[in-house]
């Protein structure tokens, strides 16, 4: 039984984590590929994804060198720590009354300032290719995939496969809903995935947290 919630929390932990702050990064990417152009974006996207995918394995490897009370006890501090976001979220964007469509405007127009303000008034329609015109939307990705990467760290600290799958699901709906048309990502009530999220992260916080007092004592009581 154990071992089943172990799996379905790291299938799960891994999706939303991905979902909710991958979503942020498609919506980016593709409001900003007319104006930073294609290569800017791919570039930026993928340098940020793989930073990510190296902070989530070196992460990983700092969790499964612990002992597994403080693996338990670590891991749920991190999950419940981003629960806590996740409902922070909710009850700022449903009953603060705060648009994640503006924000996301807001993001989208500051990305593509930090590149036009290199040309001054001699603007171009679309940002030519560097990799400096590339590191606002690596920032981004980066800033987005860091949270994301602990998140995914500390359940695969137990299921490294069940994590991997659920992050690889998650990106697979993002890449194919932002490829037909990214509004549905901006259209979908933000304040409901972040429920969602802090609702998921809540629960297998909680249990990974109550494992790991369990296990402390259990070992207290051997010794």
């Amino acid at each position: 039984m154990a071992n089943a919630v172990v799996v379905l929390a790291s299938f799960l932990l891994a999706f939303k984590a991905v979902l909710v702050e991958g979503s942020e990064v498609a919506i980016l990417s593709v409001a900003t590929v007319k104006q930073l152009g294609r290569k800017n974006v791919l570039v930026g996207v993928v340098t940020g994804g793989l930073a990510s995918v190296l902070i989530f394995f070196g992460v990983r490897q700092v969790f499964v060198e612990l002992p597994e009370a403080v693996v338990f006890l670590a891991t749920g501090a991190v999950i419940l720590y981003f629960s806590s976001r996740f409902l922070r979220g909710f009850k700022r964007y449903y009953f603060g009354k705060k648009s994640f469509r503006v924000k996301m405007e807001k993001l989208e127009a500051e990305a593509v300032e930090k590149d036009m303000a290199h040309y001054q008034a001699d603007k171009p329609e679309v940002v030519p290719f560097s990799f400096v015109n590339s590191l606002p939307v690596f920032t981004i990705t980066l800033t987005e995939g860091f949270e994301a990467s602990l998140v995914l760290a500390a359940a695969g600290a137990f299921n490294l496969d069940w994590t991997m799958a659920g992050a690889l699901v998650s990106i697979v709906l993002l890449a194919t809903v932002s490829a037909v048309s990214y509004e549905y990502l901006l259209r979908f009530p933000r304040w409901a995935l972040d429920l969602l999220a802090g609702s998921v992260l809540l629960v297998f916080g909680s249990f990974f947290v109550l494992n790991g007092v369990l296990v402390a004592l259990s070992h207290a009581a051997l010794i």
